[in-house]
């Protein structure tokens, strides 16, 4: 695969609709970074003014970037029909103006709720819907349970079969979007359920709740997809971006978000609970601090449908940011990927709001019979 190196940045706000590991569905400029309504929520935060909208974007006081919570911001134009987004190799602030601030040295930062790994259910598998070695699927036990417990008639297994299955479905679409939501805002369900004459499995506890998250309003994008279109953005989500999402969720918050960790057009959005993060001077560049960062991620690659735990999986990204050193504090204007993370790097990051309306496009599924179900 060809790689075009194309320096614009943008922040979005997508709607999960369940068309893949990850993403599908329509895209609106604008929307917003990381939320920061209290100044320990955004360590070392500068608040300025805003972000990198450079010759484009044509976005609030300050275009897209990741600016700081002042007057600038988002906005409401970013790098999309305004021009061509923020400035220099990323996406910068405007006039210098440091974005935040990071402390030289290491920091280990761990989310208070570690995410819980699942099957992620590839939307070209009939497990949902079709029973197996004499055992009934998870939505025929689910039609079962909502005539005999619920009182009510649903053919939640005939529709998923009929509607929203799919056998030509890429080989990487499926679940993991609501899988990844779902791990980092319900308990995990750890043991069976037995209800009237229908006993649930982990898997279908597990099963029910993913599909209880895959129909979800907009959520907060930073960075945009790559999915192999000539005109699409190969190196975004930018490293400042994503050092400070790592600063204001987990650094900050103590609470996990989600990045697709495939770079290229497939997506795999997975957890990252936990950071460790290297912060160094250049001996002979002082507006650059070279970083290394690990994040630690929750997989849904697991062997056992009905697993209960975390499998982990890590990343190691290297990048540098541009700015100024001010004794041991950097403040942040923009940034450049290095070494093998100019290709292998987070192709989005996702910030995870407190609670989320859930759904699915299964119409026959209920969440508050999932709810019921899984004793909530």
């Amino acid at each position: 695969m060809a790689i075009r190196i194309v320096t614009t940045s943008t922040i979005l706000v997508i709607g999960l609709v369940g068309a893949g590991c990850g993403i599908g569905g329509t895209t609106t400029s604008g929307g917003g970074e990381p939320d920061c309504e209290l100044a320990g929520d955004c360590p070392d935060n500068t608040g300025g003014n805003g972000g990198g909208g450079g010759s484009g974007g044509g976005g609030g006081a300050g275009g897209s970037g990741t600016g700081g919570s002042g007057t600038g911001g988002s906005g409401t134009g970013g790098s999309g029909t305004g021009g061509t987004g923020g400035g220099g190799t990323g996406g910068g602030s405007v006039a210098g103006q440091p974005l935040f601030w990071v402390e030289k040295g290491e920091r280990t930062a761990e989310a208070t709720k570690k995410p819980w790994s699942s099957w992620w259910y590839p939307l070209w598998e009939d497990t949902l819907f079709q029973g197996k070695n004499g055992e009934a699927s998870t939505l025929e036990k689910y039609d079962v349970w909502a005539e005999k417990v619920g009182n009510t008639r649903t053919s939640a297994a005939a529709y998923e079969r009929k509607e929203l299955y799919q056998p030509r479905a890429a080989s990487w679409s499926g679940l993991c979007d609501a899988w990844a939501l779902a791990s980092i805002l319900e308990p995990e369900p750890t043991r069976p359920v037995t209800q009237g004459e229908v006993t649930f499995s982990v898997a279908d506890l597990k099963a029910l709740l993913l599909k209880t998250y895959e129909k979800v309003p907009p959520l907060t994008f930073v960075g945009t997809r790559f999915d192999g279109e000539w005109d699409d953005v190969y190196e975004d989500v930018r490293p400042h971006e994503l050092h400070r999402v790592i600063e204001t969720e987990l650094i900050g918050r103590k609470r996990a978000f989600i990045i697709d960790e495939d770079a290229g057009p497939e997506v795999w959005n997975e957890p990252a609970w936990k950071a460790i993060t290297r912060v160094e001077k250049d001996d002979d560049d002082s507006g650059v601090a070279h970083v290394r960062t690990w994040l630690f991620l929750a997989s849904p690659h697991v062997d056992d449908r009905n697993f209960v735990g975390t499998i982990e999986d890590s990343r190691e990204y290297t990048y540098d940011l541009k700015g100024k050193w001010q004794g041991d504090r950097f403040g942040v204007t923009s940034s450049a990927w290095t070494e093998r993370s100019q290709w292998d790097h987070p192709d989005y990051a996702i910030v995870v709001p407190d609670r989320i309306p859930r759904g699915s496009h299964n119409p026959q599924i209920r969440v508050e019979f999932v709810d019921r179900i899984r004793g909530r």
